[in-house]
């Protein structure tokens, strides 16, 4: 679907005009936007009806010849409080869908009425605005079913819309609002990508596949991109992330993306690290076999980050952005015969030699290689990993969630910011010093799990363990937001989600965090 400005004053005209409206306090006082956009609404009599409560939509049919717009849909915001843009974003997507079961082939959105939002005190200028709407059309028509065979639908599905425009009239629209929509859709592109590659079956997506995805993104746009297969990474010494990956035919790999505009060769770069567990069995541990097809998804962290280099891609502003590296640690977690054993000792990258007392706790393994390697190549401004790392974290913050552990406490405050412009929910989680004992070992170093109680946080100290002395770093648990059961206008469900991705498009841009050395 396209999206662009479309001036109603010069003969444009769109099937369906959304129009997101706040909860009123009484019917007999309807909104004025919708007649004071479009006129012949006035006299409506369904206008009435409508009160604007969440999740609340009326269709509206205009007299032939009477509008630019065949259809006005209202769209419920509820109340104007703290979840406003929130419910602007479900409702925008929410209609989409609606839209396209209508076989509606052109959608529009008045830009008076972003302007009405932000005016009316919403908590956003309407650039901000123009930004998520873009994203949320987008988003709401995302279908997971990547599977399907050509011309063999269970049922008829209907096209999605041609375009969605924003609509205006008179003078053109400002350039920040175009760019807005351009940001917007490039966010979408990239949250697409990850939602892709985190719903692709195992069989489908080997590490060496997703090395191949990092290639793709960074030739399409210019980027660097090495990849290091099983033999590099035996050589170069990541025998962490070889340890998870050795019982698989399809050997490990790591993979190093990188965004450098020019003049910022010598800038302290942001790092993004990601787990790419492209199928996780548990390895001899195995997993139960309710639920492990979902285990696909394990790699969501990894698709993050090439979620986030696309987002960079296609960014107006991506040769102002700061410099930005993408680490890939992808492996399959299998139980074959050259599998790693329960109680086998294996010598990360950094020399920490680990006793492997589980090897379903795999993720950890291959992002402490992954850590360790940015440190030993890079001098980072800001290094922080995406995981889908522990089950403990989704029953201490359920599906919705994502855990941040970091001891930094400004980067902290700068990705709960970040979190709340994106939308992902993020809640700080202890990095106490007393339950890093628990990762003691008799053997090694340490062992590579901790009890059962507490989980999350033994997973994020362990991490914790290959962090050199100042480094500022933080970790994301992305375990309950990776992936989702339940439905919502922006999330497909089952499927996967690409918690992270916009997250990390409005960290980086947080001033302070990577500044430009000249």
């Amino acid at each position: 679907m396209e999206i662009d400005f479309r001036n109603i004053a010069a003969g444009g005209a769109v099937a369906c005009a959304l129009l997101p409206l706040h909860e009123r306090a009484a019917a007999a006082a309807p909104d004025p936007l919708p007649a004071r956009l479009f006129p012949w609404a006035a006299e409506h009599p369904g206008l009435r009806d409508f009160r604007g409560k969440e999740d609340e939509r009326l269709l509206l049919y205009a007299p032939a010849g009477a509008s630019p717009a065949e259809r006005i849909a209202l769209l419920g915001l509820g109340k104007r409080d703290r979840n406003s843009l929130k419910n602007l974003r479900n409702a925008v997507a929410g209609a989409l869908k609606f839209c396209r079961e209508r076989a509606f082939a052109s959608v529009g959105l008045p830009t008076a009425a972003l302007n009405a939002l932000a005016e009316a005190g919403l908590g956003a200028d309407t650039a901000t605005l123009v930004r998520e709407t873009a994203l949320s059309a987008l988003l709401g028509l995302y279908r997971g079913d990547l599977c399907r065979g050509k011309g063999n639908e269970d049922e008829e599905r209907p096209a999605d819309p041609l375009s969605f425009s924003f609509l205006f009239s008179g003078v053109d629209v400002p350039a920040a609002l175009r760019e807005a929509a351009r940001f917007g859709a490039g966010e979408a592109k990239g949250v697409v990508l990850t939602r892709d590659l985190a719903n692709t079956p195992g069989n489908r997506m080997s590490p060496a596949l997703l090395a191949d995805e990092a290639r793709k993104v960074a030739e399409t746009y210019g980027f660097s991109c090495t990849v290091f297969d099983d033999e590099q990474i035996v050589s170069m010494g990541m025998g962490a992330l070889y340890a998870v990956g050795r019982g698989s035919r399809n050997g490990p790999r790591f993979a190093v993306i990188e965004h450098c505009p020019a003049g910022r060769e010598k800038d302290r770069p942001l790092i993004a690290a990601g787990k790419g567990i492209t199928f996780d069995s548990g390895g001899i541990s195995l997993k139960p076999s309710a639920s492990m097809h979902e285990m696909k998804s394990d790699m969501a962290g990894a698709a993050a980050v090439l979620g986030l280099f696309t987002a960079i891609g296609e960014a107006p502003d991506r040769d102002a952005l700061p410099r930005v590296v993408g680490l890939i640690a992808a492996a399959e977690n299998m139980p074959g015969g050259g599998a790693t054993r329960p109680g086998d000792v294996i010598t990360a990258l950094n020399g920490n030699t680990v006793e492997i007392q589980n090897t379903d706790a795999e993720g950890r393994l291959a992002l402490c290689d992954a850590l360790a390697y940015a440190q030993k190549s890079y001098t980072p401004a800001l290094l922080i990993d995406l995981a889908t790392l522990t089950g403990a974290c989704v029953i201490a913050l359920g599906d919705y969630g994502s855990g941040l552990f970091t001891e930094d406490d400004s980067l902290r405050a700068a990705i709960l910011t970040a979190a709340e412009q994106a939308g992902d929910l993020v809640w700080p989680m202890p990095l106490w010093d007393d339950y890093d004992k628990n990762l003691k070992s008799e053997i090694a170093d340490m062992s590579n799990i901790g009890p059962r109680e507490g989980g999350a946080v033994h997973a994020a100290l362990f991490l914790r363990r290959f962090i050199e002395k100042g480094t500022r770093w933080a970790h994301l648990d992305i375990a309950g937001p990776g992936w989702v059961s339940k439905a919502s206008p922006l999330l497909p469900a089952p499927g996967a989600t690409g918690a992270g991705v916009r997250l990390l498009c409005r960290l980086l841009r947080h001033p302070g965090l990577c500044e430009h050395t000249p």
